[in-house]
């Protein structure tokens, strides 16, 4: 919370272009003497670009999905991968696998997200502070005002809840601009008292809430090209959407309160039935685009909320397999290999369904062995499989640069040379990576961070559906056809692409989660599912984190044919105490009145 609040703007990447701006006169100060005050001068008007940088700072601590964690994914941090260094410092996922996850070292995790989110807080509330200082103008009109305002108190909302499923309670500042000499000792609110705030303040059902003055939701049909990227009413709903289930999940609702369900459903039907978002709807050999867009495929129907990123390939160098020697999009080649930095897991290669929507385990559970009528054949494992497994991960013999991957030992991809680390399961990461199967370069493409799209959307909705009317088929299938429609399912010929007739709720749960374990692999998402469905530790559902990581060991025969054999390759090591975060020991020696959560007093 401390924040090590600065007495000097904190408007990071524009500081001096801030400063710069919103000089009337001479300036006699260096930049490092120079205020808030100083800064922002009453006599200036909205025509000078003060106001536009103070709001468009507010974005700036929005998370990135791609470079958070020595270029994986935070997922790589649960029973679906494995970062691919091992080595100490290499990468921080291996802390929450392993128990050496601690007050002292959380600070440096996740993106420093304690500090992350706190100082976009400020910057929100320090731009509201500041923009009764500025007049209406030509350039930013009086409606103009209002909707920054309602989007700054939209992404306040959003690092608050960012804040919460981390840490549970946290103190809450309202619209205090704390700085170096204020009274920082402020005492957690409770996860409620949390969520009724953020409730309050993004619901279009809350009086005084800045929903109203929020853009409309958008689709590609009729967006306002000015308005990419920047939060609306769908971004509100969608986060409504989210905290719900969340504050319905098992560890924010131990006593399963069945209104909370009702709640989660209705905020993710309220967003359906705006009939603006769609799946994006694209060929077999398209989907990548989902992902991995040029210029001309951006933005698409599915897209609610995104933190947009610069044109590159550097998803494609980090995480691409191994061995390959790349090009850029200029066709200039480089005596450098791909890194692969994610190795995703044989568990959840295992989670992914036959083409005919079938788990290839009995009744969706591992502990139960495979399911005979599934047709799976652990020899020939990838056969008929889900098309969305082959899209997310890479497998023996798939094609890239050209080349066949080869993850068998001794393949180019896993063992040919010396020296190299390579992946750990036998698989590499291939969900966000541009179309490169046929070409000899990396293109350029934008990997925009969803925040959210309407997938996730679905999945709540089928999620919340189950848990408060188990009877009601219609809607609880509604979004699961689908996905699985689009993913490219065969219909079967009672046209439910895979889903039982009938079916226990308990059955359908497990449906459910997986098939949000698939749908969203790798996208923020399976860490904090397993820990909200409170699956993680021993005694708690399916204790998945204290399972091993499992990996697949290709031999190639001499007549080229190949063996699969099954390991593990690393334990995992799960305390109930992790549920929650540790508050960093920082900010409990700045704060006097924080309370270290459960069990991690040392």
């Amino acid at each position: 919370m401390r924040n090590k609040y600065q007495h000097i703007i904190l408007l990071a990447f524009a500081g001096i272009a801030l400063l710069l701006s919103s000089c009337s006169d001479f300036d006699p100060y260096p930049f490092e003497y120079r205020t808030e005050e100083w800064a922002i001068n009453p006599g200036d008007s909205t025509e000078n670009s003060v106001v536009k940088q103070l709001f468009y700072a507010c974005y700036i601590d929005l998370p990135l999905l791609h470079t958070r964690f020595s270029s994986s994914y935070l997922d790589a941090a649960t029973d679906d991968g494995v970062p691919t260094q091992t080595v100490a410092g290499s990468s921080d996922l291996n802390n929450y696998r392993n128990g050496l996850l601690t007050p002292g070292n959380i600070a440096n995790l996740d993106g420093d997200a304690w500090k992350r989110n706190y100082r976009g807080i400020r910057r929100v509330n320090l731009f509201l502070d500041k923009l009764s200082v500025f007049p209406p103008s030509t350039q930013v009109p009086e409606a103009r005002m209002k909707q920054m305002k309602s989007e700054a108190r939209l992404l306040r909302a959003y690092y608050y809840f960012e804040l919460m499923k981390r840490w549970g309670g946290v103190p809450l500042v309202g619209d205090a601009v704390l700085n170096a000499e204020d009274d920082i000792n402020i005492p957690k609110s409770s996860i409620q008292e949390l969520a009724d705030y953020i409730i309050s303040e993004i619901s279009p059902d809350s009086n005084n809430s800045c929903y109203a003055d929020l853009h409309d939701a958008q689709s590609t049909a009729s967006y306002d090209p000015t308005e990419i990227g920047h939060v609306n009413k769908g971004v509100a709903l969608a986060l409504l959407s989210r905290l719900k289930l969340y504050l319905a999940s098992p560890l924010y609702n131990p006593d399963n309160d069945a209104d909370k369900w009702e709640e989660a459903a209705s905020a993710a039907k309220k967003l359906i039935d705006l009939g603006v978002y769609d799946l994006y709807q694209g060929t077999q050999s398209t989907m990548f685009k989902l992902f991995a867009m040029s210029n001309d495929d951006f933005p698409n129907k599915e897209m609610i909320m995104i933190k947009q990123m610069g044109s590159n390939s550097a998803i494609e160098v980090t995480n691409s397999p191994v061995g390959y020697s790349y090009g850029t999009g200029t066709g200039t080649l480089r005596n450098v290999v791909s890194l692969g930095r994610t190795s995703p897991s044989q568990n959840l290669v295992d989670a992914f369904l036959t083409i005919d929507g079938k788990s290839i385990y009995k009744n969706y559970n591992s502990q139960e062995g495979y399911d005979p009528a599934s047709g799976y054949d652990e020899q020939v494992p990838y056969k008929d499989r889900d098309p969305r497994l082959a899209r997310t991960v890479f497998l023996n013999g798939s094609s890239w640069l050209k080349q066949p991957v080869e993850t068998f030992d001794g393949g180019v991809n896993r063992g040919a040379i010396q020296g190299i680390t390579y992946t750990r399961t036998g698989y590499y990461l291939k969900k966000f990576l541009g179309n490169n199967e046929f070409t000899e370069t990396y293109n350029n493409y934008n990997h925009h961070y969803q925040i959210f799209r309407y997938a996730e959307i679905l999945l709540n909705y089928a999620e919340a559906m189950n848990e408060s009317e188990p009877g009601n088929d219609t809607e609880i299938i509604y979004g699961l056809i689908q996905l699985r429609k689009r993913a490219g399912i065969n219909a079967g010929a009672d046209g439910r692409y895979g889903l039982p007739a009938s079916y226990s709720q308990d059955l359908m749960r497990r449906i459910i989660r997986n098939e949000r374990r698939i749908e969203m692999a790798f996208e923020d998402q399976r860490f904090w599912d397993i820990r909200r469905w409170k699956i993680c530790a021993v005694g708690d559902g399916d204790a998945v984190m204290t399972q091993p990581v499992r990996g697949v060991r290709i031999k190639k025969q001499g007549d080229g044919t190949f063996t699969y054999s099954y390991e593990d390759v690393t334990p995992s090591v799960f305390e109930k105490r992790m549920y929650w975060y540790p508050i960093p020991r920082a900010e409990l020696y700045g704060n006097n009145q924080l309370i270290q959560n459960d069990d991690w007093n040392y």
